[in-house]
């Protein structure tokens, strides 16, 4: 049964994802793992891919979308992936949302562009 509740650049947006997943993300999860730390390269392809700041100003370098949904996609891309543990959720919807809520403009400035 095909879910409503979708767009096509969502489909789109999955799509990316998982291409994401297949080469930046699952060759080296197991590592990861091991390691206790996911590589920094592993996240700076995350934001050359459009993963990262989704809800940040487009002002700031983000996405600037409020769309839920497109957390949605990553929360089960990945986890269809078996690798939660790389914490994009933490980033998107957590520590973003207070960066843009609570900083101060000199503060945004400083470190959103790049989030």
């Amino acid at each position: 049964m095909q879910r409503q509740i979708f767009t096509e650049e969502h489909d789109a947006f999955r799509e990316t994802v998982r291409a994401f997943l297949a080469k930046e993300v699952l060759p080296y999860y197991e590592q990861w793992e091991q390691d206790g730390i996911v590589s920094r390269e592993a996240w700076l392809a995350a934001g050359r891919a459009g993963l990262l700041g989704l809800a940040v100003p487009e002002e700031y370098g983000g996405g600037g979308s409020d769309d839920f949904r497109y957390s949605a996609v990553l929360a089960e891309e990945f986890t269809r992936a078996g690798a939660a543990g790389l914490a994009i959720g933490l980033h998107n919807d957590i520590i973003g949302p207070y960066l843009t809520g609570l900083a101060t403009d000199e503060q945004k400035r400083r470190w959103l562009p790049g989030f």
